[in-house]
């Protein structure tokens, strides 16, 4: 699935994939550290899907990566 959402990465932010994987590492850490912090909300998992141009329907990813799957 990783491998797709690049790829969904670079077609809506017009970068490679190496960009696309360094926006991707940017905002799972920060909402890593929003979790460390005790500080998850619903809405954040929403604004990375947005900042990434993904789908919501991708929300269930950074929720799996958050879990640790």
């Amino acid at each position: 699935m990783q491998g797709n959402i690049i790829n969904l990465i670079c077609n809506s932010c017009s970068c490679n994939k190496v960009e696309a994987q360094e926006y991707l590492n940017s905002e799972l850490q920060y909402l890593h550290e929003l979790q460390d912090a005790d500080d998850l909300r619903e809405n954040d998992i929403e604004a990375a899907c947005s900042n990434l141009g993904l789908d919501p329907d991708y929300q269930e990813y950074f929720i799996q990566r958050l879990a640790g799957a």
